[in-house]
């Protein structure tokens, strides 16, 4: 038993009703113990929004509950003829995100040096080259589940984190501007259901 909430993607001209069979028969199939039911979709008619993701964020803030099925419109960015700004920071993206990767995947106890290596937290000691041959995450203590790294390279992977999270605020923000200029209008609609 559980309550289900799916996002399906149409063009803007689909058949309204016939997206309201295929999915009631849908929710009916997943749903036949439970005997659940797909309610009426409700087609909102505003103007399309700038992308994607604001559209998932209107249907939740317009969401009445108890199984609100709503569609809106929205526009999608045209991919495959993409702006010289979309191409660089896509190519900023990858870098930094090869830097993050790179960063928080780097097994600590394999850069030093010393024979054992000190948790902060409980104060064991552990053999640094059982660690590397033992199975447990070599990035966090075996005995108590701390972190193991120094808070320095804490801060480093997370300032990486961070300047990838920022160059995806802007490409979402460019491929709100390249859907605006030659984006094609479809429509999201949302379901829920119980099975």
């Amino acid at each position: 038993m559980g309550h289900n909430i799916q996002h399906y993607d149409y063009p803007e001209n689909v058949d309204q009703k016939k997206v309201f069979r295929d999915l009631a028969n849908y929710v009916q199939h997943e749903a036949w113990q439970e005997g659940g039911h797909l309610n009426e979709i409700r087609w909102l008619d505003a103007k399309p929004l700038p992308s994607r993701d604001d559209a998932e964020e209107f249907l939740n803030r317009h969401d009445k509950g108890w199984y609100d099925c709503l569609a809106v419109r929205y526009l999608e960015a045209d991919r495959h003829n993409p702006t010289r700004a979309y191409i660089a920071l896509l190519d900023r993206r990858r870098k930094a995100y090869g830097r993050f990767a790179t960063l928080n995947g780097e097994l600590y106890i394999s850069t030093i040096s010393s024979g054992y290596v000190g948790c902060k937290n409980c104060g064991s000691k552990m053999n640094r080259a059982a660690m590397l041959k033992g199975r447990s995450a070599p990035n966090r203590c075996p005995v108590c589940g701390a972190e193991l790294r120094p808070a320095s390279k804490l801060e480093r992977i997370e300032n990486a984190r961070k300047a990838v999270d920022e160059i995806d605020r802007k490409l979402a923000e460019e491929e709100r501007r390249m859907a605006k200029r030659n984006g094609a209008v479809r429509w999201l609609v949302k379901i829920e259901f119980h099975t």
